[in-house]
C-alpha cells in the first residue's frame, strides 16, 4: 500500500472519512436556525428642565499660538506647552533667566501626552526663551518669546 498511487479522479476515501462525512452531515441538518439576536430598548431622550441647561464656555489660543492663564498662587514663574514630539524626545528651554543658558538647554518636565512645564520662584525680571527638541531642533513657529516673573503662560508649539 505504501507505494500505490493516488490521482485527484481516483482518490478513495476510508471509512473513517466516509463516517466522519456522514456525522457532520447528520449534524448540519439537526442544526436549528439561529434567531436574530433582539436589542435592547433605545433610551429615551433627555429632557432639559428648565434652569439645568448646560454652558461650555472654551479658551481659544489666539492667533500666535498662546493662551494667557492666571498667575500662580506660589508666585512662581511657569510655562506650561502644548508640543507633540513623539515618543522619546524631550522639550528643552533655552534662554535668559534663572538657570537657563542660551548655549544649553534646560529639560523640561514632562506632565502628560504632549503637555510640558518649565518653572522657577527665583525670577526677578522678565524671562527670555525659545524652545527645542531634544535641546537640537528651534521651535521657529514660535520664535523667542518672554515671560514675566510670577505668571503663567500656556504655549502650543510645532516643530
Amino acid at each position: 500500500r505504501a507505494g500505490r498511487r493516488v490521482t485527484d479522479e481516483g482518490r478513495k476515501r476510508t471509512r473513517f472519512h466516509r463516517r466522519r462525512a456522514d456525522q457532520i452531515g447528520r449534524n448540519v441538518a439537526r442544526m436549528p436556525e439561529a434567531a436574530p439576536r433582539k436589542r435592547a430598548p433605545r433610551k429615551p431622550a433627555p429632557t432639559a428642565e428648565a434652569g439645568q441647561d448646560l454652558i461650555l464656555e472654551s479658551q481659544s489660543p489666539s492667533a500666535t499660538g498662546t493662551a494667557e492663564a492666571a498667575a500662580p498662587a506660589d508666585g512662581g514663574t511657569r510655562l506650561v506647552v502644548t508640543a507633540y514630539i513623539g515618543i522619546g524626545n524631550r522639550l528643552c528651554i533655552r534662554g535668559e533667566g534663572p538657570g537657563l543658558s542660551w548655549d544649553k538647554g534646560v529639560q523640561m518636565t514632562f506632565i502628560s501626552i504632549g503637555k510640558w512645564r518649565w518653572e522657577t520662584k527665583a525670577a526677578s525680571a522678565a524671562v527670555r526663551f525659545k524652545l527645542y527638541k531634544n535641546d537640537e531642533i528651534e521651535c521657529t513657529a514660535l520664535g523667542e518669546r518672554t515671560i514675566q516673573p510670577g505668571a503663567q503662560e500656556m504655549l502650543t508649539a510645532a516643530f
